[in-house]
């Protein structure tokens, strides 16, 4: 608990108002395209649900581990893989509506330098140039939102996991050269708070907790499960992830309200028939 009130008083406030349109997604895993990737059967999903944000006037929240750098040791290879997910990303940077928040399987993005070397610029394969992508984009291990002088508290999660915050970097080997072979053999990792029930109602707790404490409305990734308290007394919600096999979660705040959303294939894996849906909402009180 005193860790969640350490970060939550060090955080940037941006003060958000019923006109504000906003998007929070978390988990999207982005890896390298091969079998291990869990983002690769949802990327055009999450492209569409992009453009319509961006062609919205939303801002994208990405909630931590948007990449795998946990697993994948060459950074680079993510940004190739993904490029035209990046270039919309970049789209949202270009006009100050990108907002980056960091994870446990991409912390390394709180170093400046790995920033600058892989995320700032890529290489065009085509143009054979380095070319613009996410210039200047710091990313942040929590923010602030205050809408009327009520506090909504943005954070991963994977703070009150012992393991993947203070051993992160003994969990991150662990994953890169250990359980992701053994996950080819349908072994799954017990330190994971996705893939570990023990392990995720651990971690539910302590955030529910925190914000019931603190009478904080909580917004969180990491478990991959959403939640969405629809009590009046409920605080804290979760966005799920971009790597459901039925699609994707998020949270959108737009119109004063809180909203689950999910984002799925209506039909035979048609991408042209990408749609979403409203699970729940919620008028925030302030």
């Amino acid at each position: 608990m005193k860790k969640l009130d350490k970060i939550f008083n060090k955080s940037k406030k941006i003060n958000i108002n019923k006109n504000s349109k906003i998007v929070i997604m978390s988990d999207c895993h982005r890896g390298i395209g091969n079998d291990l990737d869990n983002f690769l059967d949802n990327k055009k999903i999450f492209e569409s649900a992009l453009r319509y944000y961006y062609n919205n006037g939303f801002t994208y929240i990405e909630l931590g581990d948007g990449d795998e750098m946990w697993e994948v040791k060459e950074y680079k290879k993510i940004i190739q893989q993904y490029i035209d997910s990046f270039k919309l990303l970049k789209k949202f940077n270009d006009v100050n509506r990108l907002i980056m928040i960091y994870g446990n399987h991409d912390m390394a993005k709180k170093s400046f330098s790995i920033m600058k070397k892989y995320f700032y610029t890529y290489y065009n394969e085509i143009t054979k140039k380095d070319e613009e992508l996410l210039r200047n984009l710091i990313p942040c291990e929590a923010l602030v939102l205050n809408y009327n002088n009520l506090d909504i508290f943005l954070i991963h999660g994977h703070q009150v996991d012992f393991l993947n915050s203070n051993l992160w970097k003994l969990s991150r080997f662990l994953v890169r050269y250990v359980w992701r072979f053994l996950e080819y053999g349908g072994i799954n990792d017990p330190t994971s708070a996705a893939k570990n029930n023990k392990v995720k109602n651990s971690v539910e707790r302590k955030l529910q907790k925190w914000s019931n404490k603190n009478n904080t409305i909580l917004i969180a990734g990491h478990t991959h499960r959403a939640i969405f308290p629809l009590s009046n007394n409920g605080l804290y919600f979760n966005d799920g992830s971009c790597i459901h096999p039925d699609g994707i979660t998020c949270i959108e705040i737009i119109n004063g309200c809180i909203r689950l959303v999910k984002w799925f294939n209506e039909k035979n894996n048609d991408y042209s028939l990408v749609n979403k849906i409203v699970m729940a909402h919620k008028i925030i009180d302030g």
